[in-house]
């Protein structure tokens, strides 16, 4: 049987290749943290973080790349998650972990003002989620994605992991 979590996971991979931001942004809870670490063991509070946003900027990235002309993001990239290697662990019957490996495949379909226009680029990483029962329905109040290359530049990031 899939647990509801699983579910969320899947679901938010698909809103996020759909374009489905606002829909996408529903999923967190008011008090989430979303975190691209550089040194995944630093405090992101005093280190510094690919992106280390709450909520409300979260919902700042969602505004600016839905109902925002961005050169970057005009018109927008094609985007495909995969997801593998899933493992949930139950913390407490309203509170679950989960793991998981994903791949993140984006082209750029643009136009010369776009860097990377036709390119096929490919993000790897670890992702590590927080997930929790409000009201009846399972949220993501933590999400941490650990990139592969985040050492390495890491340009054109104009689009949500």
């Amino acid at each position: 049987m899939t647990h509801p979590v699983e579910t969320l996971i899947y679901q938010e991979a698909r809103l996020l290749d759909q374009g489905l931001l606002d829909d996408w942004l529903k999923l967190y809870t008011e008090d989430a943290s979303y975190w691209i670490p550089i040194d995944e063991n630093a405090d992101p509070l005093k280190e510094s973080s690919v992106i280390y946003d709450n909520h409300l900027r979260l919902a700042m990235r969602v505004e600016q790349i839905m109902r925002q002309s961005r050169v970057a993001q005009n018109p927008s990239s094609y985007t495909l998650r995969m997801v593998s290697n899933l493992e949930l662990s139950e913390v407490s019957e309203e509170r679950v972990s989960a793991r998981f490996a994903l791949l993140l495949t984006e082209v750029r379909s643009g136009d010369w003002r776009q860097r990377g226009l036709g390119e096929m680029r490919q993000l790897p990483g670890h992702c590590e989620v927080e997930a929790v029962l409000r009201d009846g329905s399972w949220k993501i109040e933590r999400k941490k994605i650990v990139l592969l290359n985040r050492k390495q530049p890491i340009v054109g990031l104009s689009f949500i992991v």
